[in-house]
């Protein structure tokens, strides 16, 4: 008889899940993308599981973290004092009672419950480290390997096998939008419809089970998007079944660049509603959606550009590089000098040689002009002994000139560690370093967008993240290249 291996490739999953929530039972917050990211490795982990049980407490604790998320964001909210942070708190308690309805009367995912109950009424940030002390202590079983095909088990009898059917479980293997695998976060442009295709493995079928649906959960407002049910009739052959369809997704509405991704969750049901339930729901079958429309609502008018600033966006997020109020000043000083790091090529606003006065004139006067900058806006600032060119919100603005040579975004880490100093004794961990390249150039000017990135510099015990703009001047005529 094959004996069952413990399943220990899914241990780095559980193992970050649970130093994340100990780090914050500490005080020590993660990022909120790094619990998104440690519940998605969980309901990928709960797939190899052989046992539905074992596989329902895993896909209990992944949903569990993603609420947790949302708390250290209304954490990083209420810390920022940023307007209307309960709705963080409201969002968590709702998304709760949804957990609490699919896993609390479960067996697998009982002590979880237990656990966590308490988020129904969270009164202070104290609350959420208890909470999350709480939920780490709870043990696990150990998981085995699915059973290997081609391997048959010698059972005593014929009578103990019928008296001990297999679990019943729904497996989530995998989503497709348009043809392309889903990841953690996958874009969607809002009012376009789009292919999603879903697919999925169940172990068996219950004897008085006419259909299966899975449909969607989601505490977004049923007028912002308009996603499919999937109804699989009973199949034919035996079990395990693994069932494929595809239906139309549709976002109705479009997000703001600082707005949190739209969430999706997708739950099973066997019908008619008498038949065997409840059923044991496995895998990765959440969908974290953006609905960014860059078309009718650019950034900075310039498309490639604004694919470079969502993308720089995201890998902040995913750092925890920028927390708050923090990412949201960021973008918007990156947003303007992208901006006119754009027009900089396109109409040669930079002609000649600049000195650094100059460009920091012209720097002031065009950050001045945007309403959601305007006062906000210091010059000569004092930090760590020194004074930095700009600030927003603290968030420093070094600004240099460079006439020797031509430059690129690599080329702009050598003034990293001056702007880094600025940003450390801001009590901040990012900062903007914009440079102007107006060297003689004896080459057409390079894409705008690869001008602009993030720079890191290492610090201890942490990092700080620079976002580097190169605006190109002193530009040749194309006639003469």
């Amino acid at each position: 008889m094959q004996r069952d291996v413990i399943l220990s490739a899914v241990y780095p999953a559980r193992i970050k899940a649970i130093k994340a929530l100990l780090r914050i039972a500490q005080g020590d917050y993660p990022h909120a993308a790094e619990l998104t990211t440690a519940s998605s490795e969980l309901d990928q982990a709960s797939l190899s599981y052989g046992r539905a049980s074992t596989a329902v407490a895993y896909a209990g604790l992944a949903g569990l973290l993603r609420i947790v998320s949302t708390l250290v964001e209304w954490r990083g909210a209420v810390l920022d004092a940023a307007p209307d942070a309960d709705r963080f708190a409201r969002s968590a308690r709702e998304r709760y009672r949804q957990w609490n309805k699919e896993y609390g009367d479960k067996e697998p995912t009982k002590a979880l419950a237990s656990a966590s109950r308490n988020i129904a009424g969270l009164q202070s940030l104290e609350d959420v480290e208890r909470l999350c002390s709480m939920i780490a202590a709870v043990p696990l079983p150990v998981g085995v390997f699915a059973e290997p095909k081609g391997i048959v088990r010698i059972t005593r009898s014929e009578s103990e096998t019928k008296s001990a059917p297999t679990e019943l479980s729904v497996a989530f293997l995998k989503f497709n939008i348009d043809g392309i695998a889903v990841s953690e976060l996958h874009h969607l442009t809002p009012n376009e419809v789009h292919d999603l295709e879903i697919e999925v493995r169940v172990s068996r079928w219950p004897d008085d089970a006419e259909q299966l649906r899975l449909s969607p959960v989601t505490i977004e407002p049923r007028a912002t998007y308009s996603f499919p049910d999937f109804v699989f009739n009973r199949p034919t052959g035996q079990p395990p079944f693994v069932l494929v369809d595809r239906g139309r997704a549709l976002l109705k509405v479009a997000q703001g660049l600082q707005a949190r991704p739209f969430e999706f969750k997708y739950a099973a049901e066997f019908l008619p509603t008498r038949a065997e339930q409840p059923v044991s729901v496995v895998g990765h079958r959440t969908l974290l959606i953006e609905g960014l429309d860059l078309q009718a609502n650019p950034i900075t008018g310039y498309p490639n550009v604004d694919r470079k600033i969502v993308q720089i966006r995201d890998e902040l997020r995913q750092r925890g590089s920028a927390l708050g109020s923090d990412l949201g000043d960021l973008l918007k000083i990156v947003s303007a000098l992208s901006n006119m790091a754009g027009r900089a090529v396109q109409d040669a606003e930079f002609d000649g040689v600049w000195s650094e006065a100059e460009f920091q004139d012209y720097v002031r006067k065009e950050l001045r002009r945007r309403p959601e900058i305007g006062v906000e806006l210091d010059e000569h600032a004092h930090a760590s002994g020194g004074i930095t060119d700009l600030s927003f919100h603290g968030i420093a603005i070094e600004l240099k000139a460079q006439s020797k040579r031509t430059m690129s975004l690599e080329d702009c880490q050598q003034y990293v560690e001056q702007t880094t100093s600025y940003v450390a004794a801001k009590g901040k961990n990012c900062g903007v370093l914009c440079v102007l390249d107006c060297s003689p150039k004896t080459s057409a000017p390079q894409p705008v967008d690869a001008g602009i990135g993030i720079l890191e510099k290492s610090t201890s015990p942490g990092h700080v993240v620079i976002v580097a703009v190169l605006v190109q001047g002193n530009l040749r005529r194309p006639s003469s290249l």
